[in-house]
């Protein structure tokens, strides 16, 4: 009786998992997965480029046409 029990139970748990299975793999929720992991991707990129850039801003500083166009922006304040 437990074994029938246990394995009624199996079979719900399981038909649980494939409607979820099911749900999970349409193309609308992929979709909109991946537009969301898309605009994490680019803004993280962009975090990640404005920390580098600010750090090695000096280095960047020493190149010549660089300098001459900050200085250029800078004076059109």
């Amino acid at each position: 009786m437990d074994t029938e029990n246990q394995q009624d139970k199996i079979i719900e748990q399981l038909e649980t998992l494939n409607e979820k299975m099911a749900e999970q793999n349409t193309v609308r929720r992929i979709f909109i997965t991946g537009i969301i992991y898309g605009v994490g991707f680019f803004i993280g990129s962009a975090i990640i480029a404005t920390i580098a850039f600010g750090i090695l801003s000096p280095l960047f500083g020493k190149i010549d046409w660089v300098r001459d166009n900050f200085e250029r922006g800078a004076s059109m304040r």
